[in-house]
């Protein structure tokens, strides 16, 4: 991905402290839909099946919903001991285009930046063409989430 800024050097000593506040998004629609659905716009029912293979949620950014990796109370999902679970190929692009920063080891807090090209704004213009797809993805995942008995 053009903007990847990945220091693997400075983020495995960091041991992803990004990661343990939040996952990042897709910020690019088309790439998401080329790793994720062959290139193609899936239906809701496809998207729906999709973000629960690949454990995946729809994040309400502002009123626009776009994938990204589920949540815990520890941040992303997808963290684990040795790093994130998905491949450099599949990572959101937001967590590939943040541009680490070494002071975040020596106080503990996240001084990392993300070029506004991949910040929730540009995403959330991004994801605004789809939102009706979304939003019937939204409920679908609402609707099968229901416990009916």
């Amino acid at each position: 991905m053009e903007g990847t800024q990945l220091d693997i050097q400075l983020c495995s000593q960091c041991g992803g402290r990004c990661c343990q506040g939040h996952p990042g998004v897709w910020s690019d629609p088309q790439r998401f839909f080329a790793i994720f659905a062959a290139a193609e716009i899936p239906t809701a029912d496809e998207f729906s099946a999709l973000l629960d293979k690949h454990r995946l949620t729809l994040r309400d950014l502002g009123g626009i919903l776009i994938p990204a990796p589920r949540t815990t109370e520890q941040g992303c999902a997808e963290q684990r001991p040795d790093g994130c679970a998905f491949t450099l190929t599949e990572r959101p692009c937001q967590c590939l285009a943040l541009i680490p920063n070494l002071e975040t080891l020596l106080d503990d807090l996240i001084h990392c930046t993300l070029p506004p090209a991949y910040g929730s704004g540009t995403a959330r213009e991004n994801w605004r063409p789809y939102q009706t797809l979304l939003q019937e993805v939204q409920a679908l995942t609402t609707v099968d989430s229901i416990d009916l008995r």
